[in-house]
């Protein structure tokens, strides 16, 4: 629920009880009996409970609890403020106004420990540019439309030359995601599937873009494999005012960001899904991606 909502609902019952408490007065000085009373009173909460609980539709609202990250920029992190900011976050506030049977709560948390909330009913949807991977599925129900799309390449310093292709990167210290993450998958595949080219694959479940910047800068990593539009706001906020990092090679995976939940939650995906479904049509996710990602989501 929005702030606004939320002081409006608020006042909305402060109202309500009090008129319901001048009820009670005025019936008490006129002689009213105790059942007349209660009755009253019974009845102005039962008006207060509903003005606040009930949706345009006349339904009870649901709460459904959010769980994002806190220092994924663009898509979902922490202002200087200490707000939640960011694509995902922006989506979610357009679907949360969509369904008007459902009010959403958000928990900003570090990557790691929003699936560990999800495993423990902490959080019921988990939001955080996931990837569809089959491990994954076997887990958690999907939504059938995804609300972002992006591109992984291989990222190396600008003077890095001996890096051009993922057969470069045999012995190389690669900065590939956290280990249920699409690109870990793939870059394991390929290390079975090449045996003496093996990548030593770093596993980073939280990083942010500094961390990235510094470890490719020190000589940590050789190579980190990150989304194609991350290269421009690393160049920016990390070069010094100049580029440091550039994009080799075939892109390692093109792949969807997609909404997760507990396996038998299907009338919870079935609203995202309808939800998404509308605002790719009428153009909101579009103008979302346009102002944080500058793309458009087909």
């Amino acid at each position: 629920m929005r702030k606004a909502e939320l002081s409006k609902t608020i006042k909305k019952s402060l109202a309500v009880f009090a008129i319901a408490a001048l009820g009670v007065s005025a019936l008490t000085g006129c002689g009213g009996s105790k059942d007349s009373v209660e009755g009253t009173v019974e009845e102005a909460s039962n008006t207060s409970a509903g003005s606040g609980s009930e949706s345009s539709s006349g339904s009870a609202v649901k709460k459904v609890r959010i769980g994002s990250g806190i220092n994924y920029v663009p898509y979902c992190y922490l202002d200087d403020d200490g707000n939640p900011v960011g694509y995902d976050y922006d989506v979610l506030y357009a679907i949360d106004d969509y369904l008007t049977d459902y009010e959403f709560e958000y928990e900003s948390m570090s990557f790691d420990n929003i699936l560990l909330s999800l495993d423990s009913d902490k959080i019921d949807v988990a939001a955080h540019e996931y990837e569809y991977t089959d491990e994954r599925a076997e887990k958690y129900l999907f939504t059938e439309e995804f609300y972002s799309e992006f591109i992984t390449r291989i990222a190396v310093l600008k003077d890095n030359n001996d890096i051009n292709s993922i057969e470069d990167l045999a012995g190389k210290k690669v900065n590939a995601g956290g280990t249920t993450s699409a690109t870990y998958t793939i870059l394991t595949a390929w290390n079975e599937e090449h045996p003496g080219q093996e990548i030593e694959l770093i596993s980073t479940e939280a990083v942010n873009n500094e961390t990235t910047a510094t470890n490719l800068k020190n000589g940590v990593w050789d190579a980190a494999i990150i989304e194609q539009k991350d290269i421009i706001k690393m160049n920016e906020n990390f070069g010094d005012g100049e580029d440091f990092l550039k994009l080799v090679g075939e892109p390692i995976n093109e792949s969807h960001g997609f909404y997760l939940f507990n396996k038998d939650d299907t009338e919870l995906q079935q609203a995202f899904d309808e939800a998404l479904k509308a605002l790719k049509a009428d153009g909101t996710i579009d103008g979302i991606a346009d102002k944080w990602l500058s793309s458009d989501i087909q």
